[in-house]
């Protein structure tokens, strides 16, 4: 009796078990550079290694800032499509946007949007664009507006409770953002040794989220997929676009981030001299709006300058003497030091290296695990986790 009393107790558990849907969780790391894969000190990115799969790199999008690769991420299109141009920008319609925290500024919808309007929940903690609803949509549970102060513990807290709810409550999609290595990147420098012991820190959480998720057997349902935003590279030379343009007499609104600068101009003629004059400058590029490359995806039809100027490390844009950062980021997303990291682990996950791939491509990978629908719009392709032998 009792052997079949324990039989059907290992039945009942396994079928509960099963009855659990497949949920994804996404860890932002903000600025983790792609190296991080080749310290065999750190455990737990080395477990996603070893264990999961490992993307070559991930291309970010351009420029290569917060704002525009968490929203990329988000909705799988390029920022021309979606507006988010960098973490501030200017509208020739709304004016200036600075670290906007209206979610109705993205012109497409997030990942999480689309999921509640098929009636799957989203917990969103401290994703750009999470902050307030979207025409109506927004997550089931939320924490916003970002606070720096939040620490990783607390945000593992939320995960853990989040997986703790019953089926009919529980959040299938939960993404979050975390400190990364970007704040003391600014600040030290990418091959900083503060970096690196920021970098222990981050395994040391994710080891802390890992042991969360054994703690309730959530492996057996669980997708884990950890991202970075950008890299990060060293930059000891600046430049200053509105030095430049004062020098001669013209109207102009200037939205500008470390590695493109976008220039507004109403007056034809102004907008030519101010052409001719950055044309000439050295360590820049400039281009008029409509003849921008297209693998840019910048063309927004109204956050996209008359002029649009960038630079490449160690150049960086900034109009502010005491803006002297000895790390940056959004240069041209095929420099090798801007790449971003992927991995995953955990249900329906194999085991290999794939190759390059790109931030377009982790929205369709979400809907596809998920079976979200209408993303017809998205430019990205879902990255295939199971492999063939």
């Amino acid at each position: 009796m009792r052997t079949i009393l324990g039989i059907l107790f290992l039945v009942f558990s396994s079928i509960s078990l099963a009855e659990k849907e497949q949920t994804v969780i996404v860890i932002s790391m903000d600025g983790m550079t792609n190296n991080v894969w080749e310290m065999p000190e750190l455990k737990f990115f080395q477990t996603i290694k070893n264990k999961g799969i490992k993307a070559d790199y991930m291309t970010p999008v351009y420029q290569s800032t917060t704002y525009p690769g968490h929203v990329s991420m988000a909705t799988g299109v390029h920022p021309n499509l979606h507006g988010i141009l960098h973490n501030s920008f200017y509208d020739r319609k709304t004016g200036f946007h600075r670290y906007p925290d209206d979610a109705n500024l993205i012109d497409v919808p997030p990942i999480w949007i689309l999921s509640e309007q098929q009636n799957i929940r989203s917990g969103i903690y401290f994703w750009v664009g999470s902050e307030t609803d979207w025409h109506g949509w927004e997550a089931t549970y939320k924490h916003s507006p970002f606070d720096e102060k939040i620490t990783e513990e607390e945000k593992i807290k939320q995960i853990a409770s989040w997986l703790d709810m019953s089926d009919e409550m529980r959040p299938r999609l939960i993404m979050t953002y975390w400190d990364g290595i970007d704040s003391i990147g600014h600040t030290y420098g990418p091959d900083h040794e503060n970096v690196y012991h920021q970098m222990v820190r981050q395994d040391q959480m994710l080891g802390l989220l890992f042991s969360e998720l054994e703690k309730r057997n959530a492996w057996d349902y669980i997708t884990l997929l950890v991202v970075s935003d950008h890299g990060m590279t060293s930059v000891n030379k600046y430049i200053s676009v509105k030095s430049i343009l004062d020098e001669i007499k013209i109207d102009y609104r200037l939205s500008s981030g470390p590695a493109v600068a976008h220039v507004f101009i109403s007056d034809e003629k102004e907008r030519r001299a101010a052409f001719k004059l950055l044309s000439e400058e050295e360590n820049i590029d400039v281009y008029q709006r409509g003849n921008l490359p297209r693998s840019f995806h910048m063309d927004h039809p109204s956050r996209t300058g008359d002029l649009v100027v960038t630079t490449e490390a160690p150049f960086m844009l900034t109009n502010y003497a005491t803006d002297r950062p000895k790390g940056m980021h959004g240069y041209d997303p095929n420099h090798k030091d801007m790449h971003a990291i992927f991995g995953a682990l955990g249900f329906n996950v194999s085991t290999g290296n794939i190759g390059p791939i790109h931030q377009v491509d982790l929205a369709p990978t979400i809907a596809k695990l998920l079976g979200i629908n209408n993303t017809d719009h998205m430019q990205g392709e879902a990255i295939e986790l199971r492999l063939s032998d």
